[in-house]
C-alpha cells in the first residue's frame, strides 16, 4: 500500500542575486517504502540540480489525499485538515475522524475554494478544522511504469 512521504533534500542552489547556497528542501512524494521514496526523490530532484545533493530527512505523512493543479499561479501546498462526522449506533454519539490533505494553490483563500469545491458533492458530513501553508516545494506523484 502506498503512503505519502515527505523527503528533505539538500543541495547546493544558486540564489537570485548569483550567490551559491546549501538548502535544505521538502519534497512531498506516493511510494510503497523509505528506499523507494528515496529514489524517486533523487531522480526527480537530481534532474533539475548541479553539483552534489542528498536526501537528509525522510517521514511517512498522515496525508490521505493530495490535490494539486495546472494553475501556474498555485506555486504553494497548503495542509488541510477536516473531519469526518459519523454517528455511532453502539454509544448514540458523534464521531469525529480527523484526516488531512494536501491542496496546491496561491494563496490560502485559494485552498479554501479548492477544497469546498472538492467536498461540495461528498455524501458525508465534513467540517474545515484548520488550513496551513506548508514547506513543501514539490509534489511527485507516482507513476507506473
Amino acid at each position: 500500500m502506498k503512503s505519502y512521504f515527505e523527503v528533505g533534500v539538500r543541495y547546493d542552489k544558486t540564489m537570485d542575486h548569483g550567490v551559491i547556497r546549501k538548502v535544505t528542501e521538502n519534497y512531498l512524494l506516493d511510494a510503497i517504502s523509505f528506499a523507494e521514496a528515496e529514489k524517486r526523490a533523487t531522480e526527480e530532484v537530481g534532474a533539475y540540480t548541479i553539483g552534489e545533493f542528498r536526501v537528509v530527512t525522510e517521514k511517512i505523512t498522515n496525508i490521505t489525499e493530495v490535490l494539486t493543479t495546472n494553475d501556474t499561479t498555485a506555486d504553494k501546498f497548503y495542509k488541510v485538515k477536516h473531519n469526518f462526522i459519523t454517528f455511532d449506533e453502539k454509544s448514540g454519539k458523534e464521531k469525529k475522524q480527523a484526516q488531512c490533505i494536501i491542496i496546491q494553490a496561491s494563496d490560502v483563500d485559494d485552498a479554501r475554494e479548492r477544497y469546498r469545491e472538492l467536498v461540495k458533492d461528498w455524501d458525508s458530513d465534513v467540517i474545515l478544522e484548520a488550513v496551513s501553508e506548508t514547506k513543501l516545494v514539490d509534489y511527485f506523484p507516482y507513476k507506473s511504469e
